[in-house]
């Protein structure tokens, strides 16, 4: 529990709690997000301690009707992709470089 509360002290703006806007974002989508809305890629790792936050957010843009492409790695920890050594690193900017150029005239 140390490393979750360091991790939420470290993300939320000095002097915030978890009641701050930006660790409740599914509120955000649950009132309606713009639809405006840009297509999203949600990248997961099998390992990663956020895995079902993002696993949950995926699912609620879908149940928007937003368009996003969930990509899984199991082998994968947190921010794998800026280990340049990492097995999927990759594949991950691969699959990233194909998301951005297939949907940068939306």
């Amino acid at each position: 529990m140390e490393r979750g509360d360091w991790a939420w002290k470290a993300f939320l703006p000095e002097g915030a709690n978890r009641n701050h806007e930006a660790a409740h974002v599914f509120d955000s989508i649950k009132a309606g997000i713009e639809e405006a809305f840009p297509p999203a890629l949600v990248v997961v790792g099998g390992f990663d301690p956020l895995h079902d936050w993002q696993l949950r957010y995926y699912e609620a843009l879908k149940e928007k009707g937003k368009q996003v492409r969930l990509v899984e790695y199991p082998d994968a920890i947190h921010a794998f992709y800026v280990l340049p050594k990492h097995n999927d690193t990759t594949k991950v900017m691969e699959e990233m470089k194909g998301f951005v150029q297939a949907n940068r005239s939306i």
